[in-house]
């Protein structure tokens, strides 16, 4: 058995970008950071990857990811984001100048939640006033576009902004709206379209852990050497804050990596723990005093959440002795003027909980608790794909995510899997990032992918008699023809090489002076869907293709073929005779 040297496994798949420096941003629901590599490096070590250590607010620690939070004045206009948005938010609040500003947390969520998103989608605040989601999100990129080139300056590094390639994570179980919303908002916070890529978060992870030395990689005393050699099929569990993707993937015999199985998941995040937490606290004080504490001590609530937050990664399956959370005092003296009676009092009756000074003492099973029903979610789910033909033979688990550094849930997946080799790496929550810089260099590393639905375009077909309903009779041209007819580009559950284009399709203008066509595309969750209106079709956007030469009338032919097996959807359109390539570009946003 020979060992590659970190120079060879660099080198062992084709650095394909052109770029100098491969700069990534993790926006997650729960916590964001940048990672960055210079190519120069990258060829010596790909594992030679920096960030920047964020500290954590007034709570003591420090990480190389900072709050998903940001604060807009009274007047719309960014201020903050990160801890540092956090801390002027509070400090605000303790002296009630709060109210006319914005306070967004959490806030990425609602791109998985909008099935259709509209280019105008506006998202709540902490107080319930709103704005445009684009611009919070935006503002938050450029945020950290910013402070990541200002790290570069430092090190007093030549580069030109054109030499930089940026990539921006997305879960892989997003829809084509949402993935096409996060790159309008990265470019309107400042990264060039052109210099962009969305790399797909498991994906990401799967990469870095491909990289990684095995005596990172963390097998609960199985061998973890093997574990990314040719022919290995393993399924990937990015557990993060808000989502959980989950993909099955096998090596390939040149390096590169095969999607086997399309991503899913669903909204079973750490923040579902979280949600658990507060529905407890809930309980013991009463909706009443809870949203008065929320709203007279921002302060107060926000050190209960760090407080949870810090607590809940080192809650332990096997626990027995209990876990302590430093409850602020406002909540108390909220209690006994809403219900009249002495909170501790009150709560000190359950033989589960036991006050301390400040401090509220839950039972371990209590705690554990907390973590039940996403655990379960995520085991029941992953037993299902596990039943699948398709993963048959895959025995290897790779958690990566925030989450999945909770012991909670890797007991959980270990208990239900046995016979699987569970593997996380070290610093899990980091292997998405660290995996983004490293798919800035080699994106064609991921070589096939598998679409989530058939696509295709709605036409008028030949009509087909005693097939087709007359209500879709159209006579053209004196011919009978079909509407809303589905004519399918790609299959749910196809494989797709990456760069694959799918079968050129032709398109006529249908007048003479005719200037642009347009497309509609619709997806359904069946093989061969016949009508666009069928139960399992939907809408997904419009395909434009610019025609401004008319001089061919209406005998103008354009040719249009459309890419599935990158992150994203991609168009080109081809005018026939000369071989020119014209503008057309795809809109999934209502």
């Amino acid at each position: 058995l020979k060992l590659k040297t970190k120079k060879e496994m660099a080198n062992s798949y084709e650095t394909t970008s052109d770029s100098l420096l491969v700069a990534a941003i993790d926006f997650g629901t729960t916590f964001s950071g940048y990672a960055f590599a210079f190519k120069s490096d990258y060829k010596e070590d790909p594992l030679k990857i920096s960030g920047f250590t964020w500290t954590l607010g007034s709570q003591a620690g420090l990480s190389l990811k900072t709050p998903t939070c940001v604060l807009f004045n009274a007047r719309g206009d960014f201020d903050s984001f990160g801890a540092e948005a956090e801390e002027k938010y509070t400090a605000l609040a303790e002296s009630e100048d709060h109210h006319s500003w914005y306070f967004f947390s959490r806030f990425k969520m609602q791109l998985y939640k909008n099935h259709e998103i509209p280019r105008n989608l506006t998202i709540e605040d902490d107080q319930g006033k709103h704005l445009e989601a684009i611009k919070v999100i935006s503002k938050s990129i450029n945020y950290l576009r910013g402070h990541l080139m200002e790290q570069i300056v430092k090190r007093d590094i030549q580069i030109k902004k054109t030499e930089i390639t940026w990539v921006l994570t997305v879960p892989a179980i997003w829809s084509d709206p949402a993935k096409q919303f996060m790159r309008e908002a990265a470019v309107e916070g400042g990264i060039p379209n052109s210099q962009l890529m969305l790399a797909l978060e498991p994906e990401a992870a799967s990469i870095y852990c491909k990289h990684l030395p095995t005596e990172r990689l963390d097998s609960g005393g199985k061998s973890a050497l093997g574990a990314f050699s040719p022919g290995t099929k393993y399924l990937i569990l990015d557990a993060g804050g808000g989502t959980v993707d989950i993909t099955v993937q096998e090596v390939q015999t040149d390096g590169s990596i095969k999607q086997l199985y399309m991503a899913n998941g669903g909204d079973w995040g750490g923040t579902k723990v979280d949600q658990a937490f507060d529905e407890y606290i809930m309980e013991l004080a009463g909706p009443t005093t809870v949203y008065k504490f929320r709203d007279e001590d921002k302060a107060g609530h926000l050190d209960l959440c760090r407080e949870f937050e810090i607590k809940k990664r080192n809650i332990q399956p096997d626990q027995t002795s209990k876990v302590t959370f430093r409850v602020p005092s406002t909540l108390s003296e909220i209690f006994k003027r809403e219900e009249g009676t002495d909170f501790k009092q009150s709560v000190s009756s359950s033989k589960r909980v036991t006050w301390v000074g400040d401090k509220l003492r839950v039972d371990a099973a209590l705690a554990q608790g907390f973590f039940d029903s996403t655990c379960q979610h995520i085991v029941q789910h992953l037993k299902g794909i596990f039943k699948e033909e398709k993963v048959r033979g895959t025995d290897t688990i790779l958690m990566v995510g925030g989450f999945s550094d909770s012991p909670m849930l890797r007991k959980a997946v270990e208990v239900s899997f046995p016979d699987k080799n569970i593997i996380i790496p070290h610093e899990a929550g980091l292997a998405v990032l660290k995996g983004a810089v490293q798919y800035g260099y080699e994106p064609r590393i991921i070589s096939t992918r598998i679409c989530k639905f058939t696509y295709g375009v709605r036409t008028n077909s030949r009509f087909k008699e005693g097939i087709d309903p007359e209500s879709k009779r159209k006579i053209r041209d004196g011919k009978s023809k079909c509407g809303d007819s589905f004519s399918k580009h790609v299959i749910i559950g196809q494989a797709v090489h990456i760069n694959e284009a799918i079968e050129e399709k032709m398109y006529y203008p249908s007048y003479s002076d005719q200037t642009k066509m347009r497309v509609s595309i619709y997806t359904s969750t069946e093989e061969d869907p016949r009508y666009t209106d069928d139960p399992s079709c939907a809408y997904l956007g419009e395909l434009t293709v610019q025609m401004p030469d008319t001089s061919g009338g209406k005998h103008r032919q354009v040719s249009v073929q459309l890419t599935f097996g990158g992150t994203e959807i991609e168009v080109k359109a081809t005018k026939i005779g000369t071989g020119e390539e014209t503008k057309a570009f795809l809109n999934f946003l209502r």
